[in-house]
């Protein structure tokens, strides 16, 4: 997955396959089982377990490696699911190149997500898992398992990825001319729509970032393929998990047998499924994130600017007024494949992909 909560964040997390701290292996009971030792550097509690801390900055370490590499691709994705840059790239690289030229460097970074969605993505995984197994057990988790430990962990990301992603969005579909901030879409979506307007496009954030659950799901499933396709097939890993936090996951995927090929090409996978199975909800939150929405009302004889700073409306009125429509999930989803067509779901799947 991307740095952006699938990231966006997003969508995205990537599995930590590249972490791992340092531990040794003794023997349990006498019956060929391992335990991991705490090497007294500080990131265990004291009885084996990943202290919530360390689980939280090695995804925020993750996270900002994502981001430098794929932030670019990033910019790219949400212009071409912004209806106002339709037509205007003729491919991704194209685009890159386009914004590099009128934009500049800083164009390509436009909305820097904060790699923090990653630490709680990391934290919350730990959780959910502890919640579905008991601490004496000895057992790999299931697939099913894993899948409801990454789709929870997804939804509690989306309280953070939401706000963060809608201004993200609003600096990266601004016209090239125009120079936003962070602190300035901040504050002038608070101004506009309070409080509440940051946690627009929330239910579809949440919808997406269940991408997480098939996103680990399918990850490991590849590394049980990998291990069988052997010749001998390698053996179950017997060692005892100790906390099942994704740190634990991946120090046994270090010594499982497995090469850093095989681990990446499960990662590889694992991200471009989750994509696929919840791409067209992304492309809908970027709409509905972008979409003009202003709390104020409208006259049958006023008159409607747009902010080309964040997109949101702002009305003259003269007569009567009434409520301006927000636009929700079904409504975006339903209009845009209606005048569209069904390939609007998948707008901007190819720089996703490539991040």
């Amino acid at each position: 997955m991307t740095g952006d909560s699938l990231g966006e964040s997003s969508r995205s997390v990537t599995h930590p396959h590249h972490h791992h701290s340092s531990s040794e292996n003794v023997p349990d009971n006498g019956k060929g089982k391992g335990k991991s030792k705490s090497n007294g550097n500080g990131n265990g509690n004291g009885n084996g377990e990943t202290h919530p801390v360390v689980d939280f900055t090695a995804g925020v370490i993750a996270g900002a490696a994502g981001l430098v590499v794929g932030q670019p691709f990033d910019v790219v994705k949400v212009r071409y699911q912004t209806p106002q840059y339709a037509g205007k790239y003729k491919s991704t690289f194209s685009a890159l190149g386009s914004i590099l030229k009128e934009e500049k460097v800083r164009g390509l970074f436009k909305g820097v997500t904060s790699p923090m969605i990653n630490g709680v993505v990391f934290t919350s995984y730990s959780f959910f898992m502890k919640m579905q197994l008991s601490p004496e057990s000895n057992d790999e988790p299931s697939l099913g398992q894993i899948f409801l430990a990454g789709a929870g962990s997804g939804v509690v990301a989306a309280t953070l990825t939401s706000p963060i992603e809608l201004i993200k969005i609003r600096e990266q579909s601004a016209p090239p001319h125009v120079n936003t901030s962070t602190i300035g879409v901040l504050k002038h979506i608070i101004k506009t729509d309070g409080f509440r307007g940051l946690f627009r496009g929330y239910q579809a954030t949440a919808l997406r970032d269940l991408a997480y659950g098939p996103y680990f799901f399918t990850y490991e499933a590849m590394l049980l393929l990998f291990k069988h396709l052997k010749k001998p097939p390698l053996p179950d890993n017997h060692r005892k998990h100790e906390g099942h936090t994704l740190i634990d996951e991946a120090e046994m995927e270090l010594s499982s047998g497995l090469s850093w090929a095989e681990l990446m090409t499960a990662g590889g996978i694992a991200g471009v499924t989750a994509w696929l199975a919840t791409f067209p909800i992304d492309v809908f939150k970027t709409r509905i994130q972008s979409a003009p929405w202003s709390s104020s009302s409208v006259s049958s004889h006023g008159s409607t600017t747009t902010s080309p700073l964040t997109g949101s409306s702002t009305i003259t009125t003269a007569r009567t007024s009434v409520a301006v429509a927000k636009p929700t999930l079904w409504k975006v989803a339903s209009t845009a494949v209606r005048e569209e067509g069904w390939r609007v779901m998948f707008a901007g799947l190819g720089p996703t992909l490539i991040r």
